[in-house]
């Protein structure tokens, strides 16, 4: 009875063992090649990702993919990119140590056109008669045919073309209308663009200039420079106001020692003609006594005075496409609500006990808080600080000229004199001299107080424009217009500001 036991045992642990032997996987057996894409139809210049799923054991792979980029692949689930339209096939091996097997699927992926969009460029606007003219084609969507059509707008030949990239004379002067419809097999589209270019006669001129920056200080240096059409052989430049410039040179610079506006006037000459442009109030040149900055927002946010002191965006920054109080477009900044600038500390802008003056010229319909500009006051309330703020109410505090140190503040309140809100161009100077504060709106007084003692209003910190700085954070966002940003070590004198305000 003992020894048929130990039998059943004996064999039932070879029938298990066969079991298992029987469920293990067979290594170097490979079933069946399998695999599969994330997808099969796509456009031109899109990817597919495949991958393996073959039954069995495998340690290589070898892809081999028709019409794509790369054309092959030893991973187990490579990126293919096609760029060609086309029906195509892929191909998979597979192989371990003991065998190797292949599928192949034939036209497996589908690549279809793109939807075209017609686009097109040029290098210049202008060019001369028989001069040679490049356009290049830069639609979208690979396209195989192209339909050109340069068409003068005031009448006369309409040219074609059928290349990609055309060089094209023109006979006609004047502007033309360009138009390219670009196609392939499943899409097209056309895009014209009229006035794209100008041909001119080669004899003719058309005078035009700009400066590398339209202000600076008594003192500082502009350079005039030309923009004219045409080929000009000869310039003549004149510059005038509180004192005159002339120049045969094609870009002069100029070193300003008086203030004001001036006009420019240059003349441009060829053999064959001549021609004239003015422009007035072209360049500002604010006095230089004691300027610690003068940031004009021509275009940009910088300090064009004789400390260049670095500035710097916060927020959004600011924006530059409106016009200033001369209707000049782009010559003004346009604060948003949630921008700013900084002028980093300088010993310029630090005031201490001493007088000084800022200008500031501000077009604004806004009714919120929101301060002009801030001198220190980082830290908040008894901070060495000095601020103008407008709107802390619509009552007696339509603005706030404010001094303020550790031992107490001077603050200047203004009701309906101090209203600035009006969407127009308005003129505000604060100045403190000793212990008279005096604000100045369109170059007429509008309040002055006197200090029970002077304030040391500058901590080492930033002057800010167009926002507030506090211990836990900015506010009081200014949004509108804000120009010629001007700021003086000095008192400047009743005379002076309107001066400035006549500027």
């Amino acid at each position: 009875m003992k020894n048929s036991r130990y039998l059943f045992f004996y064999l039932a642990a070879l029938l298990f063992a066969a079991c298992k032997k029987d469920d293990a996987p067979a290594n170097g057996v490979i079933r069946e090649v399998i695999f599969e894409s994330d997808k099969q139809e796509i456009s031109a210049g899109d990817s597919i990702v495949f991958k393996d799923y073959s039954d069995g054991y495998v340690t290589h792979w070898n892809w081999t993919f028709e019409g794509g980029t790369p054309e092959a692949s030893t991973l187990s689930a490579p990126k293919v990119i096609y760029d060609e339209p086309g029906i195509y096939e892929v191909t998979l091996e597979v192989r371990n140590a003991d065998m190797e097997k292949v599928l192949t699927k034939k036209a497996y992926i589908k690549v279809d056109y793109n939807r075209v969009r017609a686009d097109f460029t040029s290098a210049a606007a202008v060019y001369f008669q028989q001069e040679d003219v490049p356009f290049r084609d830069t639609s979208a969507g690979r396209p195989e045919t192209w339909a050109w059509e340069f068409t003068p707008v005031h009448g006369g030949a309409t040219l074609r073309s059928t290349v990609q990239h055309p060089v094209m004379r023109f006979s006609d002067t004047g502007f033309y209308r360009v138009t390219l419809r670009a196609s392939n097999p499943q899409f097209a589209d056309e895009v014209v663009k009229e006035n794209f270019i100008r041909i001119l006669d080669p004899s003719s001129i058309s005078a035009d200039f700009t400066s590398d920056q339209p202000a600076t200080y008594a003192g500082g240096k502009i350079r005039l420079k030309d923009a004219s059409v045409g080929k000009p052989s000869a310039w003549e430049w004149k510059v005038e106001g509180a004192e005159t410039f002339t120049s045969t040179e094609q870009e002069p610079e100029f070193t300003f020692t008086q203030p004001g506006r001036y006009k420019v006037t240059l003349t441009v000459r060829n053999p064959f003609n001549s021609n004239t442009k003015t422009a007035d109030k072209f360049l500002l040149v604010v006095p230089a006594d004691d300027l610690s900055a003068f940031v004009p927002f021509n275009y940009t946010a910088v300090d064009a005075g004789p400390n260049a002191i670095a500035t710097s965006a916060v927020g959004g920054g600011v924006t530059f496409g409106q016009s200033d109080r001369l209707g000049k477009p782009g010559q003004t900044a346009t604060f948003n609500g949630s921008s700013g600038i900084l002028l980093a500390d300088h010993a310029a802008l630090n005031f201490g006990t001493g007088n000084y003056t800022i200008s500031v010229w501000v077009k604004t319909t806004s009714t919120a808080k929101m301060m002009l500009w801030q001198e220190s006051g980082r830290n908040g309330a008894k901070d060495n600080q000095t601020w103008l703020r407008l709107n802390d109410n619509a009552n007696d505090r339509q603005m706030r000229f404010c001094l303020e140190d550790g031992s107490g503040s001077t603050i200047m309140n203004l009701g309906g004199t101090g209203k600035v809100n009006d969407n127009a161009w308005h003129h505000v100077v604060a100045v403190r001299d000793g212990l008279t504060t005096l604000v100045y709106i369109d170059g007429i007084r509008v309040g002055m107080t006197t200090a029970p003692a002077l304030r040391n209003v500058s901590n080492g910190q930033d002057f800010k424009i167009g926002f507030q700085e506090g211990a836990a954070a900015n506010s009081s966002y200014f949004a509108g217009e804000i120009d010629d940003v001007i700021i003086y070590r000095k008192a400047l004198t009743e005379a002076e500001v309107q001066a400035l305000h006549q500027l």
